[in-house]
C-alpha cells in the first residue's frame, strides 16, 4: 500500500492565519509562501505526486490564496504567476480545460492588478496560449497582439511577434468606417423598482408571452434567478460593470422579445447573498427586462430550458458566479479589504485550533462536510413506473430518506456535518431547483437518486452518471426521459455544457461516482446474484448542470425489470444500496483529506 504523505504542519496552520500581531504578519506570509514553493518544486519533482490531479489542484489554490490574502506582499504576483502556472499544466497532464481557463483567468488578473510587474508579459502570454491551444485563433491573435503593442521590453516580445506572424489569418477585420464612427450606445434606463415596474392589466397581444413567475437563490458566491413565461421565447442577456459615478454595482439583464410581465408577479424578499435585488420592467414595447444588481461578480450564464410534460413554463435561467466569500467553517470573519483597512495587515480568527488541522484539504475548507441528497421525481412527475405499478418516485425517496438518517449517524466518522435533502415529501420541484438548493446548502457533495427503465425488461443492472457530453443514445435517451424533454432538446442544450462543463468540477465527479458505482454495486452483489455493473458514464442532465461541485446521478436499478423492481420494493435491497452509496462517499471524503 502506497504511503500517504501530509502536508508540512506549518503550511497547514498558516492556511488559516491564526491570529497574529502586526509586525509578524510579514514573515508568517513570507514562510507560508516558502512552504508554498517548495511543495510546488516537489511537485515537479515527484512523478507519483505529480500523477494525482487533487495534488496540483491543492497547490494551485494554495498561490491563489496567499495572493489574495496579501495581494500587495512581496510574493503576490509570484504566488498569482505560480497559480495560473500550475493550473496551465494541470490542464496539459489531465486534459482538465476547466483548468486551462482557470490559467487564463488568474493570468489576466495578474496583467491587470500588476502591469508593470515583470510577469505581466509573461502571464498575457500564457493566457494567449490558452486561446490558442483551445482553437479561439481569433482572441489568440489580439492576446498576443497586446504584447506587442503594450509590451515591447517584455522578453516575451518577440515571441509574441512570431506568434502574430503564425497567425495572421486569423486577424481580426477592422470595423468598416460607418461602424468606427457609431454613435456611442446608449445607457439601458434604470430599470424603476418591482412594484412600479409592472405592465398593466391589459390584454396580452396576439402571438405574446406573459413572464409568470420569477423565482431566486443565493449564496455568498453563487445565484440563480429563473424566470417562467408561458411560450417560448427569444432573449439576450447583457452584463454591465459596476458604475462609481451613479454608485451601481455590477448588473445583468435579459430582454425578452414579445412578451410582458403579468401583474401578479412578485420576487421573494432577498434578505442575504450575492444577489442584491431584481427589478422588472417593459424595456421598450414588446420587450420585457430583467435586471439583477450583483454584490461581486467573477463569471455568469444564461440558457434556456422547454416546456416539458412535468413543467409546464418556458424557463431563463440566469446564474452569477461570484468572487467568493472565504468558508465560513474556516474564519470566523472577513477581514476588509487592504483599501477597507488603510493599507495595514489585518489579523484573522480561525475556527479550528492549530492542532486540530490535519490537511491542507481541511484549512481550505475542501474537506467534504456537507451532501446534498435529491430524490427523483416527486408529485404529479412519477418517474419510471414498473409492471406491478411500483413508481420510481416513491422508491427513490425511500432510499434518499434512509441514506441522510445514515449518513448522519455514520458520516461523522469522516468529517460529515450535514446532509439535506431536496424533498422530504411527495412533491414536484423543478430540476432547475434541485441544483439550486444544492449551491445555497453549499454543500460539497451533490447526489441525485433515480431509478431506471428500458423498453425491453430485460435490461437490468446499475449505472452512475456525471455531468458531459456523449454520443451514445441509450444514455441521451435516459436523459431526455430524466429530464422530461426529447433528444433534440437535448442538442439544444449542447453549447450550453460547453460553457458549464469548463468551469463543473469533473474531475471530482468521476471521482466520487467511481468510489460509488464500485462500492454499490460490490455491497449489492454480496447478497444478490446477477447484479450488472453498467459503470460510470457521462450525460446532459439538467439536474446537473450549474452546481459546480462534484455531482453524480445514480440509477439505482431498473424499475422495468421484474426481478430489481421486485428487489427495490425490499427494505434489505435498498439497506445495500444506501451502504454501498455511503462508502463510496466516505471513500472519496478520506481520498481528498489526503495529498500522496
Amino acid at each position: 500500500m502506497k504511503k500517504s504523505v501530509k502536508l508540512p504542519l506549518l503550511l497547514l496552520a498558516l492556511a488559516v492565519f491564526p491570529v497574529f500581531s502586526l509586525p509578524a504578519a510579514a514573515q508568517k506570509h513570507q514562510a507560508l509562501y516558502e512552504e508554498a514553493f517548495k511543495l510546488y518544486k516537489h511537485l515537479y519533482s515527484d512523478s507519483d505526486k505529480a500523477k494525482r490531479a487533487e495534488t496540483w489542484d491543492l497547490i494551485g489554490r494554495t498561490f491563489y490564496r496567499i495572493y489574495r490574502e496579501n495581494p500587495r506582499g512581496k510574493n503576490a504576483a509570484w504566488s498569482l504567476f505560480l497559480a495560473a502556472k500550475v493550473h496551465e499544466d494541470k490542464s496539459r497532464r489531465f486534459r482538465s480545460p476547466g483548468d486551462a481557463e482557470k490559467a487564463r483567468r488568474y493570468s489576466l488578473e495578474l496583467v491587470r492588478r500588476y502591469p508593470k510587474s515583470s510577469l505581466a508579459d509573461d502571464s498575457q502570454f500564457r493566457a494567449a496560449r490558452v486561446l490558442e491551444r483551445r482553437g479561439e485563433k481569433t482572441r489568440a491573435y489580439v492576446a498576443y497582439r497586446k504584447i506587442v503593442r503594450e509590451m515591447p521590453d517584455g522578453d516575451m516580445y518577440p515571441r509574441a511577434k512570431k506568434k502574430l506572424a503564425q497567425l495572421a489569418r486569423y486577424k481580426p477585420k477592422a470595423p468598416p468606417p460607418a461602424a468606427r464612427k457609431a454613435a456611442p450606445a446608449k445607457k439601458p434606463r434604470p430599470a424603476p423598482d418591482n412594484a412600479a415596474g409592472r405592465t398593466s392589466a391589459k390584454p396580452v397581444p396576439a402571438g405574446f408571452a406573459t413572464v409568470k413567475k420569477i423565482r431566486h437563490w443565493s449564496t455568498d458566491d453563487y445565484t440563480r434567478v429563473v424566470i417562467e413565461t408561458d411560450r417560448e421565447v427569444g432573449y439576450d442577456s447583457k452584463l454591465l460593470g459596476a458604475d462609481p459615478k451613479i454608485k451601481t454595482p455590477p448588473r445583468l439583464y435579459v430582454d425578452i422579445e414579445k412578451t410582458v410581465i403579468d401583474d401578479s408577479v412578485k420576487v421573494e424578499p432577498i434578505t442575504k447573498g450575492l444577489l442584491e435585488k431584481i427589478r422588472f420592467h417593459p424595456n421598450r414595447p414588446g420587450v420585457a427586462r430583467v435586471v439583477l444588481y450583483i454584490k461581486d461578480f467573477e463569471s455568469h450564464k444564461v440558457f434556456a430550458l422547454p416546456k416539458s410534460k412535468h413543467h409546464p413554463f418556458f424557463r431563463v435561467v440566469m446564474d452569477i458566479k461570484g468572487r467568493g466569500a472565504r468558508p465560513e467553517k474556516i474564519f470566523a470573519n472577513d477581514p476588509p479589504s487592504y483599501e477597507e483597512s488603510g493599507g495595514k495587515e489585518q489579523a484573522l480568527e480561525s475556527r479550528i485550533p492549530e492542532g486540530a488541522i490535519g490537511s491542507l484539504k481541511q484549512a481550505l475548507g475542501l474537506k467534504v462536510r456537507t451532501v446534498v441528497i435529491d430524490p427523483g421525481h416527486g408529485g404529479h412527475d412519477p418517474g419510471a413506473i414498473g409492471a406491478t405499478g411500483l413508481k420510481e418516485k416513491d422508491v427513490v425517496l425511500k432510499i434518499a430518506k434512509r441514506l441522510r438518517t445514515k449518513l448522519l449517524e455514520e458520516g461523522k466518522e469522516f468529517g460529515i456535518e450535514n446532509v439535506y435533502l431536496t424533498r422530504a415529501t411527495d412533491k414536484f420541484i423543478p430540476l432547475e431547483e434541485r441544483t439550486a438548493i444544492a449551491k445555497k446548502k453549499k454543500a460539497d457533495i451533490f447526489i441525485s437518486i433515480h431509478c431506471n427503465a428500458a423498453r425491453t425488461s430485460k435490461a437490468h443492472g446499475i449505472e452512475t452518471y456525471i455531468l458531459g457530453f456523449t454520443n451514445d443514445q441509450t444514455s441521451l435517451q435516459l436523459a431526455a426521459r430524466e429530464n422530461t424533454t426529447t433528444t433534440k432538446g437535448l442538442h439544444a442544450l449542447r453549447n450550453i455544457l460547453k460553457d458549464y462543463i469548463l468551469s463543473s468540477k469533473i474531475e471530482e465527479s468521476q471521482a466520487v461516482a467511481g468510489h460509488v458505482q464500485k462500492s454499490i454495486v460490490r455491497n449489492v452483489s454480496v447478497k444478490y446474484k446477477g447484479v450488472n455493473d453498467k459503470g460510470v458514464k457521462k450525460a446532459p442532465f439538467v439536474v446537473l448542470i450549474g452546481a459546480d461541485i462534484p455531482s453524480l446521478l445514480v440509477e439505482a436499478s431498473f424499475l422495468t425489470n421484474p426481478r430489481e423492481e421486485k428487489r427495490l420494493r425490499t427494505a434489505a435491497y435498498i439497506e445495500r444500496i444506501v451502504d454501498g452509496i455511503i462508502m463510496g462517499i466516505r471513500k472519496y471524503s478520506e481520498q481528498t483529506q489526503k495529498v500522496s
